[in-house]
């Protein structure tokens, strides 16, 4: 079998061959005392072919009626897989397999407290410590914890909704928001202001309000999002807000005020005005286990990025772009992730270039691939993982979760920009977002649409080692060189500190590494510096790494990724002074890209062990569910 042209999602139990699922009406409740919502999923269905059943993806759902066109219809739901949950069978009227109409059916149900897809936060683990929290995070294969769907990237629908939450709280989705619709009130409130015919207070409910929204624009099923709390908002750009717990939000608006300079610059490149209409950012709480989640209309950020220097927002850039690749043009199953993510990487470093220079394309090219390289070697150069197209067959998705389909679906990109030439690879650029816009498709779709544009613009392809590119294992089969302007300037002193022979100044440094050296540096600088000495680490020594945090206070830094980076080379020398430092980001934030490498290292130190257990064993419930699994997995233990 082909696996770049095929079609079929092996993480899916839904008979999307059967049947399309092309419109979704919610109607939800929020109970934050049981950790449950509750409601009806109404799917509009065409059906494509002749068939007796409609099979859903579920996870721990307790479904308990099932209607098809307003009539009760039998259900079961089939044996469970430990990934991917049980797929809910509907009997369809004989009608359905001879007219080939297209059927509403309507599934009543509930969440389970433990949904993968949701993560609710008491009081105590908010910003504001008043108010719980709830939300949801879909990507990958989480929506069937969330309703009964086609769980796949491969299937599109619009969707609508109605939210009812209790009334201190505003719900947000990944949709235009209609506002409040209707409210109920608690007999005690009435009672307060002498209204009459108000009962007793006995357990009276809390008052509620209930909130509509739309989504017009098709979206996979990874993308429908729901965000509960006490959230307020500022406006950011002519189209955008931030949101965010009170105590949170003007620091959130001063990091993310550049978000209109990204959608103008990507309308600019890909040649297609944003669909969405609103494109807000929700700061979350700190347990968000991702960078960013590009929910459309409404894109979730990590509070990790507030660093105050708005030195960490191009990580919205990334998120912005996928506005256009991702969430408009879309993989149609998980083993072409590439897709999305390669893309995204690629729009998110041209956006970079388009508003502060061509360097930082290449630098942030450059800075990135001892992340590729480590990814690699972790897994192994063999690995299925490492490959731009692994076999997910029987997986669960998050499992091959890496940055390989980011940087190494990149540096595809970036090779076949070399191929036709920068400026004519913008042109095809165009005419693939232009071809695809609202479309799934595998890297066959891609790979075909990319040899006919060079054939009928006389370019040749025909170099492109397309089987090697995709299919094998390994580093990219093609070495791109960057120019590296920005990043001489941070290797230079790196070298310094690396190099046993290098002259040494009055207080001890090497010459030319005084404080002044680093005067000046962006993230990115920081980032290089540290990556390279994580490269040479063997010739460093912990008497070198007190001496440069004395010189550079690194420790004390507030950059989430500068601190990453410099605690994990402190874990690598051993350096004992370190570990308080990162416990205390261990607990201060749940992002997987931190937490995750952080626990691997403390785990690897023998002497530290313990710490990392322990740690994790206090913190544990703090994290996503998602982060919870894979950092059970990191330190050898059963979920």
């Amino acid at each position: 079998m082909d696996r770049a042209a095929s079609t079929i999602d092996p993480c899916t139990l839904a008979n999307t061959e059967d049947a399309a699922l092309k419109h979704l009406e919610l109607d939800w409740q929020v109970d934050f005392s049981s950790h449950v919502i509750s409601g009806c999923a109404l799917w509009h269905v065409q059906i494509i072919k002749p068939t007796g059943k409609l099979l859903l993806d579920t996870k721990m759902l307790a479904v308990s009626r099932v209607l098809v066109d307003g009539l009760e219809a039998s259900f079961e739901l089939l044996a469970a897989h430990d990934a991917f949950g049980s797929a809910l069978q509907v009997t369809l009227p004989v009608c359905a397999s001879e007219s080939l109409p297209t059927l509403k059916v309507a599934c009543y149900y509930s969440t389970h407290p433990e949904s993968s897809a949701c993560q609710w936060l008491s009081e105590e683990l908010t910003a504001g410590k008043k108010h719980p929290y709830l939300f949801t995070q879909c990507q990958a294969i989480h929506a069937r914890a969330l309703m009964p769907c086609q769980d796949t990237p491969g299937s599109k629908f619009t969707y609508s909704a109605s939210v009812t939450v209790p009334s201190w709280a505003t719900p947000l989705m990944s949709a235009i928001s209609g506002g409040p619709a209707a409210s109920t009130e608690s007999a005690s409130r009435k009672r307060a202001r002498g209204e009459a015919g108000a009962q007793p207070a006995a357990d009276a409910p809390e008052p509620t309000t209930t909130f509509s929204f739309e989504q017009t624009v098709p979206i996979p099923s990874y993308l429908l999002a729901l965000a509960v709390g006490e959230l307020h908002s500022r406006k950011i750009g002519p189209r955008s807000l931030v949101w965010s717990e009170p105590s949170m939000v003007e620091a959130a608006a001063h990091e993310f005020v550049d978000v209109e300079r990204f959608l103008q610059a990507a309308e600019t490149i890909t040649g297609q005005e944003y669909v969405w209409g609103q494109y807000d950012i929700l700061c979350l709480p700190p347990s968000f286990p991702y960078g960013g989640m590009e929910n459309p209309c409404l894109t979730f950020v990590t509070p990790t990025l507030l660093a105050g220097d708005r030195s960490l927002a191009g990580v919205v850039a990334h998120e912005v772009s996928h506005s256009w690749t991702g969430n408009l043009l879309t993989n149609r199953t998980w083993e072409h992730f590439w897709l999305n993510e390669g893309w995204t990487v690629w729009l998110e470093r041209r956006i970079e270039a388009h508003l502060h220079g061509e360097k930082w394309y290449d630098f942030g090219a450059n800075e990135r691939a001892a992340d590729l390289t480590e990814t690699i070697q972790q897994y192994g150069e063999g690995h299925s993982f490492t490959s731009l197209l692994p076999d997910l067959t029987g997986m669960d998705p998050d499992d091959a979760f890496s940055v390989v389909p980011y940087e190494k679906g990149f540096r595809l990109l970036h090779h076949l920009s070399e191929v036709v030439g920068r400026d004519a690879f913008f042109t095809f650029v165009r005419a693939y977002i232009a071809r695809f816009k609202f479309k799934t498709l595998t890297s066959a779709c891609f790979r075909d649409f990319f040899i006919e544009w060079c054939a009928n613009a006389s370019v040749d392809c025909s170099d492109v080692d397309w089987d090697t590119w995709l299919h094998e294992p390994g580093h990219p089969p093609v070495a791109d060189r960057f120019s590296n302007e920005e990043g001489e300037r941070a290797l230079d002193v790196a070298r310094r500190w690396i190099d046993p022979a290098a002259a040494v100044a009055p207080g001890g440094e090497p010459e030319g590494c005084g404080a002044n050296a680093v005067e000046g540096w962006r993230y990115a600088h920081w980032a290089v510096f540290l990556n390279e000495l994580g490269k040479e680490a063997s010739k460093l020594s912990v008497d070198k790494l007190r001496k440069m945090d004395g010189l550079y206070d690194i420790t004390s830094s507030r950059n989430a990724e500068v601190r990453l980076r410099w605690q994990r080379l402190c874990l690598q020398h051993r350096e004992e002074r370190i570990v308080p430092h990162v416990v205390e980001f261990l607990k201060a934030q749940g992002r997987m890209k931190f937490v995750r490498p952080l626990y691997r290292d403390l785990f690897a130190w023998a002497e530290q062990r313990s710490v990392a257990l322990a740690t994790f064993a206090e913190w544990k419930a703090n994290y996503h569910p998602i982060a919870r699994k894979m950092l059970a997995k990191d330190l050898q233990l059963a979920d």
